[in-house]
């Protein structure tokens, strides 16, 4: 597999993503993830969920970046207990948790999760909105939205709406409208090919291109649902400049009252987004993004972005 990974589209991509190191990247790819979960104190206590786990005998230690977190070290599988049956805890990946702690969703907050499918940060954002304020979840998808629906339900989460529509068309209809929007955008997932070898086998140079349209697309129709003041988090699991800078680069460039803010994650591992690549000069400010290889903490593989939208500020080329 190795081979083919090194190969053709392959081979061109690794080369062209900055400070990657090859051989650390292909020997991440052969580690299984580390099983990351949270509890979900809108259910129960997170000290009682913990006693119900460690009464049967699971280890696990805290994340120090993502509140309500821990990583599974013993003890069997999660997934088959009835704490998971019962959404009294959501798997999910460690640093996949990050996006919504930089999101920093509040208690009372309307908040969007325009690519919401199967629900993973839905839970987690709801989960810190103590079910006060409104969550809407969207998603594309309509297979996608029964398992977000079913987790949601699942989780206890009563103040959210589940729309079923195209992201890059909400600004129709909920243009300024949201306090904080969460946009965890299909990527072509080069963070996370250990759980699916098959991202590999798939992948090529056209099928970025045509995911960083509609990147930036979800973005700039995330960003005009915003009110003035608002923060937005980008994010995804994969490493290309071209779905991680280049998408932000272009928002940056076309409206002037889109900010990047500085990401602060305790403990969590990451590196500074590129300001310069392929003899391209990006904004400078897209230091403040943060690019996460899957060997910096031997988890999943992120890029994460947080933007403010200024208040009193002007788009560039006004309201599309």
């Amino acid at each position: 597999m190795s081979n083919l990974m090194m190969s053709g589209d392959f081979r061109e991509c690794l080369s062209r993503i900055p400070d990657l190191d090859p051989e650390l990247f292909l020997e991440s790819c052969k580690r299984p993830l580390p099983e990351g979960f949270r509890i979900n104190t809108i259910k129960s206590s997170e000290e009682n969920v913990l006693k119900r786990l460690r009464q049967k005998g699971f280890v696990f230690e805290k994340i120090p970046w993502a509140r309500y977190g821990y990583i599974l070290r013993d003890g069997g599988e999660l997934g088959k207990t009835l704490e998971h049956m019962a959404g009294l805890i959501y798997l999910q990946g460690p640093v996949s948790m990050a996006p919504v702690e930089v999101l920093d969703p509040k208690p009372g907050e309307i908040v969007l999760d325009l690519c919401a499918a199967p629900g993973s940060k839905s839970t987690q954002i709801a989960q810190l909105l103590e079910n006060m304020g409104v969550l809407v979840a969207n998603d594309v998808n309509h297979e996608r939205i029964k398992a977000l629906s079913s987790n949601l339900q699942r989780f206890g989460v009563i103040n959210c709406v589940i729309t079923l529509t195209d992201g890059r068309k909400y600004p129709r209809f909920a243009r300024g409208f949201f306090d904080k929007v969460l946009i965890d955008v299909p990527c072509s997932s080069l963070g996370i090919i250990s759980k699916n070898w098959g991202i590999a086998k798939s992948w090529s140079l056209g099928m970025v291109e045509r995911l960083s349209r509609i990147q930036y697309q979800l973005l700039e129709a995330g960003f005009n649902c915003l009110k003035p003041g608002g923060v937005l988090v980008y994010s995804t699991c994969t490493l290309t400049v071209e779905e991680n800078e280049l998408v932000i680069d272009r928002l940056l460039k076309n409206y002037k009252n889109a900010k990047l803010e500085d990401i602060r994650l305790p403990s969590l591992k990451s590196r500074n987004g590129v300001v310069e690549w392929s003899g391209r000069r990006l904004n400078p400010d897209l230091e403040k993004a943060v690019r996460i290889m899957p060997y910096d903490n031997w988890a999943e593989g992120f890029f994460i972005a947080k933007i403010i939208k200024e208040v009193g500020g002007n788009e560039v080329n006004g309201y599309r």
